[in-house]
């Protein structure tokens, strides 16, 4: 049995003052970095599930379970493919993070974590045909599978007033900076990960 994540564009179409934002957190038909495809209706199964149980899949900062941003206040298959809505919960310094780099496009990938259920061979395009996933959660990352796909809009306040950059803001700007290259230099230490029962 295997758990996997699978990197997937985040086509972000709106980040309101509040946190919240829609987008896909997967492209049904798209292949992937691991020659997977995920097929409509793959995730039904498993949303059915969760509304049984009255919760939804965790929202993660990179894969890590010790580090929850927010939550999914909607998840549902369209004719596109995993259509969500979620809200970053912004008191926490996770989630504030996300939200500055979502609104400077810094941050555009979603990746979903899940474990195969079934799936079949298309040997003609020599890929793994994904039918139905336990989806257990979806994460905000740096890395996109498809390069080219980029957040095509955000909504921001529009200022009241004009301000002075404080020192305050030098320092915040500082210490985010810092630990996106910490941040940086560890994915590039990392290999993607797979997690096996």
């Amino acid at each position: 049995m295997t758990m996997t994540h699978r990197l997937q564009p985040l086509a972000l179409k709106a980040l309101a003052e509040d946190g919240s934002f829609t987008g896909y957190a997967s492209v049904f038909g798209k292949l992937d970095q691991q020659n997977e495809i995920v097929a409509p209706g793959a995730f039904l199964r498993s949303l059915q599930s969760w509304r049984q149980a009255g919760t939804m899949p965790a929202m993660l900062w990179m894969h890590d379970a010790t580090q929850p941003i927010g939550l999914w206040l909607s998840i549902a298959e369209d004719a596109k493919g995993l259509a969500v809505q979620g809200r970053l919960a912004l008191r926490t310094q996770r989630g504030q993070e996300a939200y500055e780099l979502l609104k400077m496009r810094a941050l555009t990938g979603l990746s979903i974590g899940y474990r195969t259920i079934s799936s079949r061979i298309d040997a003609k395009r020599k890929a793994r045909i994904l039918t139905d996933v336990d989806l257990f959660e979806i994460s905000l990352v740096t890395f996109p599978a498809n390069e080219a796909a980029r957040v095509s809009d955000v909504k921001t306040p529009r200022p009241t007033a004009r301000r002075k950059f404080s020192e305050t803001d030098r320092d915040a700007t500082r210490v985010l900076v810092a630990r996106l290259h910490q941040a940086a230099r560890t994915l590039q230490t990392e290999s993607p990960r797979r997690m096996h029962d």
